[in-house]
């Protein structure tokens, strides 16, 4: 069972945009009232995501 409360889309975008200005996951946490581990979970997620697309997108058929 969960603990708090869902992460929608709209804020791992902004914790991941955060984190590439910030360059920490507790001043992310801090500003987004999350916790450090929250924010590095989804960070990390988002940024694999990021990822793949990119990879899928720049394979040459």
């Amino acid at each position: 069972m969960a603990k708090g409360t869902r992460v929608t889309q709209k804020e791992k975008e902004k914790m991941w945009r955060l984190y590439q200005e910030l360059g920490s996951f507790k001043d992310v946490a801090k500003k987004m009232r999350r916790s450090p581990d929250t924010v590095s979970r989804h960070v990390r997620e988002y940024e694999a995501a990021v990822g793949a697309a990119g990879y899928i997108l720049n394979q040459e058929f």
